[in-house]
């Protein structure tokens, strides 16, 4: 009769521990103990960081967690994920594998598509592996890789060659430029402290100067506004004679055409010879009668009939 009890209690004992484990598998699987759970597959193209127990969001809310990570080809991973909103994800529907944290751990986020149709239990579901800002950093670190490297090799040198004239006796000069300027400094401060009143003279010279402006300038504001005035009267004036002075310059240049042309009387006087010719000849003939006249005036007379009382 003993030996019956001690078997019931060992058969309990194991079948209290097979519970316990169930329970705690199922715990550990985010799978409900008293309700019915919602199984969906998806594949991705790589998984880096999701494993079986990686955490489902939908909305910003946790639905459940992955219960397997399976290698199914070259490059598809089949992720089967238990959900504990079993009122179902809608048709359509896509699962992103995402950074949850700096530090590099991975989350599945289920994006929903808002239809009416549901996917059943062990569907499939879209999956899509999100890169995430962190491979842009990563990739533009990479592209920067090289430049960062370029320039770290010039540093190098630079610092070598400024090591090796620190070598070669380089400090000794340094400190003697310092030196030197440290004395320059000193130098101006005692020149400026020598002519400290000289240079406060100087500005209360300017200041006066400049006062003495503005009072000329406030004094002669009248006189000023009557110049502008007169330049801006001078200024239309001179306007109104360019004008005029274009209107001369347009006559003068209808009056050159004419006289190039040989229309009115300077015209066909420049552009004809001959009468040219016969007023020279007319000159000619005037100075000859005026010296006949003058030498022998009864040559013209002497055919009058006054002329013969004489």
């Amino acid at each position: 009769m003993k030996k019956v009890q001690n078997e019931i209690k060992i058969g309990l004992t194991i079948v209290i521990a097979m519970l316990i484990a169930v329970i705690g598998f199922r715990l550990m699987q985010d799978v409900p103990l008293f309700r019915p759970s919602l199984q969906l597959y998806t594949y991705f193209s790589q998984v880096d960081g999701v494993n079986p127990g990686t955490s489902v969001y939908m909305s910003g809310v946790k639905i459940g967690s992955v219960n397997r990570v399976r290698l199914a080809g070259p490059d598809s991973v089949e992720v089967v994920m238990n959900l504990s909103f079993t009122e179902g994800i809608p048709v359509g529907s896509r699962a992103y594998i995402e950074a949850a944290d700096l530090i590099g751990t991975k989350r599945v986020r289920i994006h929903h598509s808002g239809r009416d149709e549901m996917i059943p239990d062990g569907g499939f579901i879209e999956g899509i592996y999100d890169q995430g800002g962190f491979a842009e950093l990563q990739a533009f670190a990479e592209d920067l890789k090289p430049d960062i490297e370029r320039t770290t090799g010039h540093l190098a040198g630079v610092l070598g060659q400024i090591d090796d004239v620190l070598a070669d006796g380089g400090k000794e000069d340094i400190r003697q430029t310092i030196g030197a300027l440290s004395q320059s400094s000193q130098q101006i401060n005692r020149l400026l402290q020598s002519r400290s009143a000289d240079l406060e003279e100087s500005i209360i010279h300017l200041k006066s100067m400049m006062a003495s402006l503005d009072t000329l300038s406030a004094g002669s504001k009248g006189q000023l506004e009557e110049i502008l005035a007169n330049l801006e009267t001078t200024s239309r004036e001179l306007g109104v004679v360019s004008t005029e002075l274009g209107g001369v310059s347009t006559e003068l240049h209808l009056m050159m055409q004419q006289i190039n042309s040989g229309e009115g009387t300077l015209g066909r006087l420049i552009q004809d010879p001959s009468l040219y010719e016969n007023l020279d000849s007319l000159a000619i003939n005037l100075k000859n009668i005026t010296r006949i006249l003058e030498e022998d005036p009864r040559h013209f007379l002497k055919h009058m009939r006054l002329v013969d009382i004489f």
